[in-house]
């Protein structure tokens, strides 16, 4: 609990930081090497379970997308973008077809082409969301990680204390019921208290109250989602953590893992 803290009270600041500033090359470079950290635990777990994924494939294509973000502007979407990221995933997809050729077992082909492409789905395509949403806003980003971040604490607090019904019991024992609406909960009141404290209402970057309320429920229910779905994958592996980089926390993807389901969410109903 205490190194939990420690680490929050160190990167917090930090993160608040390099998201208010203009320039945004620091906080694309921090996602960016996130989503690196992210790709190459994901290969691990699957590598663990005997199942290698094509990483150095799976990097490339993650370069290369970070790379066409670079100057990337979310209002600035037209059909040559689409065509390019079209091609892209199609030569992706060849080439991974064709790396799969050289396997000795069908199943075991099969399996690698299955997970390396879910991987450049999850991590890559989900995970640039991130990216996106700071081409939206400063504020918009720290509202997206503040409801996040105010509801993992809050379900892992009175998840911890009070929790008994098992939400999850197959994919993840220690998440329940009383934990989530606790976060769902939690989240509410801290949004509620930051949108109307003169000093902090600018990191609610929407007037309608109701509208914010349905926001912060919507992104519990997607961080939730995202971190039941790793728990599944690394259930379906037998790992407990995605790495010990992180400390106490566990790995990167497991602190991103929350985000790669409510990052796009966000986009989506923020452009709408």
């Amino acid at each position: 609990m205490i190194s939990r803290l420690i680490i929050a009270l160190v990167f917090i600041p930090l993160f608040i930081y390099l998201v208010l500033l203009e320039n945004t090359l620091f906080y694309n470079i921090l996602i960016a090497l996130a989503l690196f950290a992210a790709m190459l635990e994901y290969s691990s777990i699957f590598k663990k379970a005997q199942i290698k994924i094509f990483t150095l494939l799976n990097i490339f294509f993650l370069a290369a997308v970070l790379y066409g973000l670079g100057k990337f502007q979310i209002y600035s979407l037209n059909i040559v973008i689409l065509y390019r990221g079209f091609t892209l995933i199609i030569i992706y997809a060849v080439l991974l077809t064709v790396f799969s050729l050289f396997g000795r077992d069908i199943k075991e082909s099969v399996l690698r082409v299955v997970f390396s492409f879910f991987g450049i789905f999850y991590i890559v395509l989900l995970g640039s969301s991130l990216i996106l949403v700071r081409n939206i806003g400063a504020y918009h980003t720290l509202f997206l990680f503040a409801v996040v971040w105010l509801y993992d604490s809050g379900a892992y607090f009175i998840g911890s204390r009070f929790g008994k019904t098992k939400l999850t019991p197959l994919i993840s024992p220690n998440k329940s019921v009383e934990g989530l609406f606790g976060g769902i909960g939690i989240a509410l009141l801290a949004v509620t208290l930051l949108k109307y404290i003169p000093f902090t209402s600018a990191l609610v970057p929407y007037d309608n109250i109701g509208y914010v309320y349905f926001m912060v429920i919507l992104l519990s229910l997607a961080a939730q989602s995202g971190d039941l779905l790793e728990s599944l994958l690394k259930r379906y592996c037998g790992v407990k953590d995605s790495s010990n980089l992180v400390l106490a926390h566990g790995g990167v993807l497991d602190k991103m893992d929350s985000f790669l389901i409510a990052a796009p969410i966000y986009l989506l109903l923020a452009v709408l």
